[in-house]
């Protein structure tokens, strides 16, 4: 019996929420640490540390400073959570989908060098750009003809033929701007 293969498109990781919940953490450990090697060394609490900590204790729940503290933490506590759940933009695509079991993916950016290379091959275009959005192909065309609609209509068929060559999942249209250079 084989073992089913994972699929190469894949969401990627949290990065935000646990690169900031990591510093917050590092923070309160550093600190936690330096109270404790300085106790060690002096045998005493620093003055600053024990004159916070007793207006901290002193200080009642429904006081403003502790209700601001906690409407901060609630908040920040609330945008992690959205941003854990929030589903990522995949950095790979699958293309040129067929009846074999597998799948053929492909880097968002090599996806945006094959449609612009796939564009640049009008003789009326000077060079383009190209990036591979959530749904679509933003491509920017340079030319330096005097007719720019045209320009632009020719570089709108060449991303759509590149579209129904790759057939990439999810990317169903291209936008396409025309610049004029000298």
């Amino acid at each position: 019996m084989r073992t089913p293969v994972p699929p190469i498109v894949y969401r990627p990781t949290r990065s935000a929420p646990a690169t900031l919940l990591a510093l917050l953490l590092l923070i309160v450990g550093g600190l936690g640490t330096w109270l404790t090697a300085y106790r060690f060394l002096t045998g005493d609490w620093p003055q600053r540390t024990v004159t916070m900590l007793g207006e901290v204790g002193a200080a009642s729940l429904g006081s403003i400073a502790v209700l601001v503290a906690a409407g901060i933490a609630a908040a920040f506590g609330f945008f992690l959570l959205i941003a854990a759940l929030w589903p990522g933009r995949p950095k790979h695509v699958a293309f040129l989908p067929d009846d074999i079991h597998g799948q053929t993916a492909l880097h968002r950016s090599d996806l945006a060098i094959l449609v612009k290379r796939h564009v640049e091959q009008l003789a009326t275009i000077r060079s383009a750009s190209a990036t591979v959005r959530r749904s679509r192909v933003d491509v920017v065309v340079f030319s330096d003809a005097e007719d720019l609609d045209a320009v632009r209509e020719a570089a709108s068929k060449r991303t759509n033929e590149a579209l129904e060559i790759f057939q990439p999942v999810g990317i169903t249209h291209g936008r396409v701007r025309a610049k004029r250079v000298s």
